[in-house]
């Protein structure tokens, strides 16, 4: 099987099973995932497949890393900075040590360098599993700020300490003073390098912005890069490149009120591709865990071990992520961090500290990165470590699953999906009102409005029947006016015919199927081809038939400008509760026919000017009911960024001015 199958594959059971998590309420999406993957190994051919485990530090975790860091709050890091490296560094190295020694304890046949090798994988905290677990319940703020920060930096001790174990593996020599210098050089040499080429990408996006030439097919893609180049040159130099790529999202993070300067569009376009490929990177490993773990099932029972070993990998597993709870709790017990907590919520916030190291994607991709062959043999006890390591993460998923909801109360919000429904109708109301003040173009102003109601996000679909009833009065309502128009001498009785035909036409297609619709396109392409062949052959000049089309066009298009106001007159006096998706569905319609005839520069300008007023009308009447306290500061910042993402599509959306 190719390892772009292979890829394609994974990537397909991730959104599957992220679409799952939205219906399967009760269980965290990572065992959602992993599932998911057990379900994959099934698949002939696919249970024993092995990805290349270098591939996971560059492609997976550096990226998932510097996206982690660029999303830090830096401020509030700077004031828990000291608890954060005591958690991070701190905790991490006493936790390997200690379970290090345990681990060899527990498995005396394995070398004492890869016991602590194993302690390395198992230290490290994920911050993402751990919001996975707790999304529905309402966990104390420093608790959850506490978690956060020490998974950004504990990542990178367990991965020093993980690589110095594998080095005296493979060397056979261990010496404290020098691994301790090593260990500083590494730490402290990848935070250096991140910073410096951090900046430096930082100044180039400064400079891309100055020069307007910040579009998203510059920006996006040297922002996708952007890890992956510092993790290669942090490593270039021996220094940790994942603290290298820590160093640079927080650069990023500290400079983001300057890079706010770039285009609403390159922002939303680079935020929504991080996202999407965190995501979609994180759930890979999970469901990787989940494809392999049959294999290493399968690997260990047939190493000429009984099956009851495999019991014993499971015991020590459950051993040893006992033993790190309760280093866990005794770290913050005795004050080795310092966190800001009232007196009555200690011992709570202390439990949930504890309970909450919860492992995911750094441990998984440490335990796969173990290689697959040393000196041309097969690594020892690469799988029992890799099923020791998955033991425990699947136990620090599923223990919170299972108290966090019995301790804690569910989370509540300080506004329903009424209030965000009431307000969204209110302040686009408001705005469309202040459209209608600015007494601009009629019609511009029209196709303004059906914009912006379509932001209401209308549940009720329009009905066939119902749709076609109305549109049908409003080409009687044409016809009358175009009438009008002929008995009055404003038009002659060939602009009328020709008006009324192009008005039948579009009636007519509305009325026809999908098959219908498409013969007759048919037909007219191969029609208008038979005209282009006969001009030919009779030598017509081109030019002469682009001339009187146009003038047709432009004649129709004065028509059209007259009607077009009075038709969307008409739709608002006759609109009501029970035909509003009817009624703005049609608006749309006209619209959309307006702007093919009417399109020009002028009208452009206009519509541009206000939707522009419009959102920022949208803008006050949030700020005018917080300053009321009408709504909650969640609310309103849910309704900004609301509003910021319609401006984006509106107002970036080249294609509506086009």
């Amino acid at each position: 099987m190719s390892i772009v199958f292979f890829v394609l594959i994974l990537i397909i059971a991730t959104v599957f099973s992220n679409a799952l998590d939205t219906k399967i309420k009760f269980l965290p999406r990572a065992i959602i995932q992993i599932m998911m993957g057990l379900a994959l190994s099934f698949i002939p051919n696919f249970n024993h497949f092995n990805l290349n485990p270098e591939v996971f530090m560059l492609a997976i975790i550096a990226p998932l890393m510097f996206y982690d860091g660029m999303n830090t709050n830096i401020v509030k890091l700077k004031r828990t900075l000291s608890n954060t490296f005591s958690l991070a560094i701190g905790l991490a190295v006493v936790t390997i040590i200690l379970v290090g020694y345990l681990g060899y304890a527990l498995l005396p046949h394995i070398p004492i360098a890869l016991a602590f090798a194993l302690a390395a994988i198992i230290t490290p905290t994920d911050a993402v599993a751990v919001s996975s677990v707790t999304e529905n319940l309402d966990l104390p703020n420093e608790a959850m700020l506490s978690l956060k920060n020490e998974s950004l930096f504990n990542d990178a001790s367990g991965i020093v300490m993980f690589d110095l174990a594998l080095t005296a593996f493979h060397t056979g020599h261990f010496s404290p003073v020098l691994s301790i210098f090593n260990y500083l050089y590494v730490f402290f040499g990848g935070l250096i390098v991140g910073w410096i080429v951090g900046w430096l990408f930082v100044r180039l996006q400064l400079l891309l912005i100055e020069t307007d030439i910040d579009n998203p097919n510059i920006i996006v893609p040297i922002n996708f890069i952007k890890p992956f180049a510092i993790y290669l040159l942090a490593e270039m130099f021996d220094t940790s490149g994942i603290l290298a790529v820590v160093a640079a999202g927080l650069i990023q993070s500290t400079q983001a009120q300057s890079l706010r300067l770039t285009s609403t569009k390159t922002q939303m376009v680079s935020k929504t591709t991080y996202e999407i490929f965190t995501n979609l990177m994180n759930g890979f490993v999970f469901i990787l865990l989940g494809v392999s773990f049959p294999t290493v099932i399968y690997d260990i029972t047939n190493e000429g071990r009984q099956v009851s070993s495999l019991g014993y990998l499971i015991l020590v597993g459950i051993i040893l992520y006992i033993v790190m709870i309760i280093i866990r709790y005794l770290w913050v017990t005795l004050k080795l961090a310092n966190i800001r907590i009232r007196p009555a919520d200690k011992v709570l916030n202390h439990f949930l500290i504890a309970i909450n190291g919860i492992h995911g994607t750094i441990t998984l991709s440490m335990a796969f990165s173990i290689p697959i062959v040393l000196h041309g043999k097969i690594f020892p006890f690469r799988n029992d470590i890799i099923f020791i390591a998955a033991t425990v993460i699947i136990l620090s998923l599923l223990v919170p699953s299972i108290i966090l909801p019995l301790m804690l109360p569910a989370k509540t919000y300080s506004y329903s999906l009424e209030d965000i429904s009431t307000y969204r109708q209110k302040m686009i109301e408001y705005a469309i009102k202040r459209v209608h003040d600015a007494d601009e173009d009629p019609v511009e102003t029209q196709a303004v409005i059906a914009t912006l109601r379509s932001q209401q996000s209308i549940l009720q679909r329009p009905k066939r029947n119902a749709t076609y009833k109305i549109l049908q009065k409003c080409f009687n309502l044409e016809e009358k006016l175009l009438q009008e128009m002929v008995d009055n001498g404003e038009i002659s009785v060939k602009q009328q015919t020709f008006y009324e035909r192009m008005s039948l036409f579009q009636s007519f297609q509305l009325h026809q199927s999908f098959i219908q619709h498409f013969m007759y396109r048919a037909r007219f392409y191969f029609i208008k081809l038979s005209h282009r062949f006969k001009r030919r052959i009779k030598q017509v000049d081109p030019l002469v038939v682009t001339k009187k089309f146009n003038n047709a066009r432009d004649e129709l298009a004065q028509v059209e400008n007259e009607i077009s106001p009075q038709i969307f007159a008409y739709l608002r006096e006759h609109l009501n509760a029970d035909n509003r998706a009817e009624i703005h569905w049609i608006e749309e319609y006209y619209r959309e026919r307006h702007r093919r005839f009417q399109n020009n520069t002028r009208a452009n300008e206009i519509q541009e000017e206000l939707f522009i007023n419009a959102f920022q009308n949208e803008y006050n009447f949030i700020q005018e009911q917080l300053g009321k306290k009408n709504i909650s500061r969640e609310l309103a910042s849910l309704l900004y960024e609301q509003v910021s993402n319609d401006e984006w599509v509106y107002m970036q959306n080249d294609s509506i001015y086009a």
